[in-house]
């Protein structure tokens, strides 16, 4: 047993509701003064429902109006400034995390991922947190999970009904989660990762309804947001399960899961779960979302559904590639992110933003900047991937600098991975000729049928 540190009292863990009550009485920084123009003349309340609602459209309607920079009012994080150039956002995703403050602006994650989670930590707590995780990620351990992946891809696919449409994002969702679970806890107990699995679908928001408790703490004991932290309770004691398992595992050390490589002589229960959450709520819903893109575009495209069948038996298909690569660029799952800056600085156009203002650098307004991918920007071309002069260091799906998503290579193994086992076992229609247009989701841009699909014949 690993007695370097004592595991967490069941007394003194942090329930949701200690969580969101933390969360609400936090110190908030200051607002930042004399910030750029912006919609000042629409109520807070009407910016926010926009921002939550229809990001991808309110924010273009605000470029248009106010140009690359623009001050939005958003609860309940406040007044934000927009960036919607590429060099503004390049310069703040790559700059160093002691001037753009990531953890602070990922706060409203707190109730949910902790107070020791990598993704709400700044400075070096950030560094020492995320530096365990990211082996986990990359090479040889992603490679041992490929065939749990194509596996559990299967026993997807046999569930879907033959000639009826449905919903493949919420299918993709959870399946995505299924992977991300045995990838943390491992695959020895394939029943423990399920009941898992289930209780964390019931404790992640899926409701834009559900945040309002983040607001209005008092909600807490109303249905449904009572039901809601109680679901949170217990996906959380189904976590501390695995990791009091994990702790007196004799053969903890030859383990190759992510819990497993977190135990060392700083870390208690309540740390572990933190970073354990982390990684489920980062490692499932983005990849979900993409790859149901993936198929939104690839389905209506005759010439690329072809050239991706003919690649199917190629472990590395380049094109295969470019399709994914061209959906994370038309599609971020991820529209902007929100970075706190703790000095001065000057943006590219010469306007100066002061010390404690919140940015928010907007991939997507980048993504399809007829400027810088030009005049096809919103169009799917995965050919253009192939073209040397590809704009590529204006592609930021996963973020950049020290904050870049830890699990990328992970994400695009595992849509590699799903894509190539689905398209070998169904063939697949989409239920409508239209394309599917863009809706928020809590902060995932997805398709707003939730790319509804047909299976018309199965294959071998």
């Amino acid at each position: 047993m690993d007695l370097s540190h004592p595991p967490t009292s069941r007394d003194t863990r942090a329930t949701a509701r200690d969580r969101l009550t933390a969360w609400h009485n936090r110190t908030k920084p200051p607002q930042a003064s004399a910030l750029p123009p912006g919609p000042a003349c629409i109520p807070t309340a009407i910016q926010t429902l926009g921002l939550w609602t229809m990001r991808p459209n309110f924010l273009r309607q605000m470029q248009r109006r106010y140009g690359d920079v623009f001050t939005v009012s958003d609860l309940p994080v406040g007044k934000a400034v927009v960036l919607c150039g590429a060099t503004d956002v390049r310069t703040v995703l790559r700059g160093h995390p002691d001037l753009y403050l990531g953890g602070d602006g990922n706060s409203a994650l707190g109730p949910v991922v902790g107070a020791r989670s990598v993704i709400t930590l700044d400075g070096h707590d950030h560094r020492s947190e995320r530096k365990p995780m990211v082996p986990a990620f990359h090479g040889s351990r992603i490679s041992a999970m490929t065939a749990s992946m194509e596996e559990l891809t299967k026993q997807e696919i046999n569930s879907w009904p033959l000639g009826t449409s449905f919903s493949l994002l919420s299918r993709m969702q959870d399946l995505s989660l299924r992977i991300i679970v045995r990838t943390i806890i491992g695959e020895s107990n394939p029943v423990e990762a399920d009941k898992l699995t289930l209780a964390l679908r019931a404790a992640l928001p899926q409701r834009l309804i559900d945040l309002a408790v983040w607001q209005f703490p008092l909600l807490a004991g109303i249905r449904p947001w009572r039901g809601f932290l109680k679901a949170m309770d217990h996906a959380d004691e189904l976590l501390y399960r695995q990791i009091e398992r994990c702790r007196v595992d004799p053969l903890r050390e030859t383990r190759s899961d992510v819990l497993s490589m977190l135990f060392d002589g700083s870390r208690d229960d309540e740390t572990i779960r933190d970073g354990l959450m982390s990684l489920l709520v980062a490692g499932h819903e983005t990849t979900a979302v993409e790859l149901a893109w993936v198929f939104e575009e690839l389905l209506r495209d005759r010439y690329s559904l072809d050239r991706v069948h003919a690649g199917l038996d190629c472990d590395d298909d380049p094109y295969r590639a470019a399709v994914i690569k061209e959906t994370l660029r038309l599609h971020p799952a991820i529209f902007n992110v929100m970075r706190r800056i703790t000095d001065d600085i000057e943006l590219s156009d010469g306007q100066r933003l002061r010390a404690g203002t919140l940015v928010m650098p907007s991939i997507g307004s980048v993504h399809t900047d007829v400027r810088v991918w030009g005049p096809d920007a919103r169009r799917f071309r995965p050919a253009r991937w192939f073209d040397p002069q590809v704009p590529d260091a204006a592609w930021f799906p996963f973020g950049g600098g020290a904050r870049r998503c830890l699990g990328s290579s992970f994400a695009l193994s595992e849509i590699d991975v799903v894509v190539r086992t689905i398209l070998r076992s169904v063939q697949l229609v989409p239920d409508r000729r239209a394309h599917e247009r863009q809706r928020m989701h809590h902060a995932t841009v997805v398709p707003h049928r939730g790319t509804r699909i047909r299976v018309t014949s199965r294959r071998g």
